[in-house]
Order: C-alpha cells, then structure tokens, then sequence
C-alpha cells in the first residue's frame, strides 16, 4: 500500500458519523447540532430527549475541523434530518456550504430548527484575547490556546519570562474598567442572542464567577440554559441531560481575585492560575511557552496590543 493509499483510522466516537449513509437514512431519523466547540456539549444535553422522539443525534466535528469533503457529505445527511439545532455560522466561514442557514436551506420543510447561542463572555476574563496574523487567522497561544494581554505587552515590551510573570502578579486593575466590560460584554451578548431562540446572557450573571471557565467555554450550569432551551422549542419534555463532569472543564483560565470583586463577586473564588487537564500550570511555564512563541513572531504580539490598547490603557495593567 502506498502512502496515497493509507487509510486515517476514524476515531471512535465519530464512527457513526462516518457510517451513516444517506441513500438509507430514514426521513426525520437523525438530527444534527452544529457549531464550534460548545456543540458537542449541547447535543449530549438533547440527545436522549431526541431518542425518546425518534430522532437519533449524531456526534459531528466542529465546523472548525471539517473538511469541504464532509460538509458536502453534511449537505446529503441534513437532507433527510429531522432536527437541526445550530449555532450561528457565517456563509462560507471555512469552506463552501459550512454557514448555518445554507444547511437550514436544505433541510426537509418538516424539519425542526433551533438556533442557539454562541456564548462567548469577556466579563471574568478582561485580559484574555485571541490573537491573528497578518491575514486574519487564528494563532493559538501554547498550552492555554488563549493569549493574555499583560503577557503580550511583556513581549512587546521586551521583558524576559520573570519580569513578564512579574507584571501579571503585580497587576491590579481599574475596578471601573472591569465593570464596564462585564456590561459591555453583556450587552453584546444579549444584542447577539436576540435573533436567536435562546438566549444565555441571563445564566451567565447568574452563574457569576462560575459561569464560564474560559472567554468561550460555559460551564455546565451556563450550558444546561442551551439544552433547557432548546428542549422548549422542539416541544420536547424532560430536563436537558447534564452530565456530574464539566463537559467544556478541562481547561480552567485564572479568575483574578480584584477583578472577582470590582464585579461584586466572591474573591474567595479566585482561581490564581491556569489549571490544564486538572494540574495548576505555573504562571513561569505559561508565560516561557507563549514569550517563545511572540519570540518568534513579534507581529502576532504587536499585532494584539495595538489592537487592544484602549483596554489596556482602561485597565492600567
């Protein structure tokens, strides 16, 4: 065999994925939750409802690992779906076909749709940020995927790993600041979740410090607002089913004790560092593994501070 024709194993739980057919796929049988990350989380949430309907929930990858080839195999399953709970996704956003209202265009006309929030919430976490290249894309900090301003501003600045460790346990910010983009972020999500059938602004204050483990990771509390929804549009009774492990938990990013209580929050519940795969990360690994990176690519650094800069500034970090 040669190496064109070595097979990738397909992983275990997406076999049934790989295995459906839609030439024999009985109308209405299978339905589908499509999304980023959070996806996975609220298709567990609905799926022994959706058994108990007739309707089988298969476990697809995030619109982020799928190939235009899969979309395009996507296409043929939604065809014959009889539930699509879905994220918003753009048009296009990675490959052709991929947006959430192209797949709700092919769905049968006695489909069940619910859309369902994003929920992404800066409000525990001022200084966390995503970072891009010159053209756009995504870079990934090492070990944490997320990037940290103050750690950002320590390469630009050109500081070493222990004064850029140093900088962020020095760190205290304006309680003001911190206030005002927790509302801001609650605004926007509230603005974003309106066109929606669901809306998770309303579990993310309550939820407090415990609402979300990252920007984009809810904790289950925030999730089962999702599942509970989207049981409510489908007709559906029962209670989502939530599982005793935080589904989205296995990275924790640190909740800043004066930010926990500039918010009106318990500082008691102040996590001081990265807990990754249930080991706390020293502030000195984080920060050798992501100054290497901006080492390496000063443009990505610089590129996140300046566009930052007011909430640094706002911040005084």
């Amino acid at each position: 065999m040669t190496d064109a024709q070595v097979e990738i194993p397909v992983p275990e739980h997406l076999r049934r994925w790989h295995e459906l057919d839609p030439a024999t796929v009985e109308r209405g049988t299978v339905g589908f939750v499509w999304g980023n990350c959070q996806a996975e989380s609220i298709r567990r949430m609905v799926a022994p409802a959706g058994a108990a309907h007739g309707v089988e929930f298969v476990r697809l990858p995030p619109v982020f690992e799928m190939t235009e080839g899969e979309v395009d195999r996507l296409h043929e399953l939604v065809a014959t779906a009889g539930v699509l709970v879905t994220q918003p996704v753009k048009d296009e956003y990675r490959v052709p076909g991929c947006g959430s209202e192209q797949l709700v265009a092919l769905l049968p006309t006695d489909a069940q749709v619910v859309r369902v929030p994003t929920t992404y919430y800066e409000g525990l976490f001022p200084w966390q940020v995503h970072a891009h290249d010159a053209d756009g894309a995504r870079v990934d900090a090492p070990l944490t995927d997320y990037h940290d301003l103050r750690l950002l501003r320590a390469a630009v600045d050109g500081l070493d790993v222990e004064g850029a460790v140093d900088r962020v346990l020095a760190c205290t910010p304006d309680p003001a600041a911190v206030r005002d983009l927790a509302a801001r972020s609650q605004a926007e999500l509230r603005r974003r979740n309106a066109a929606l059938d669901v809306d998770t602004t309303d579990a993310v204050v309550a939820g407090g410090a415990e609402a979300m483990w990252t920007v984009n990771h809810p904790a289950n509390d925030t999730l089962r607002a999702v599942g509970a929804g989207a049981l409510a549009v489908l007709g559906w009774d029962g209670e989502p089913a939530v599982p005793d492990h935080q589904m989205l938990g296995s990275a924790k990013a640190p909740l800043d004790a004066a930010v926990l209580a500039a918010l009106d929050l318990d500082p008691a519940l102040a996590r001081p560092r990265w807990v990754l795969g249930g080991r706390e990360v020293p502030w000195a690994e984080v920060a050798g593994a992501q100054l290497g990176l901006y080492a390496q690519r000063p443009d990505v650094a610089r590129r996140a501070v300046d566009r930052y800069a007011d909430r640094l500034a706002a911040l005084g970090c």
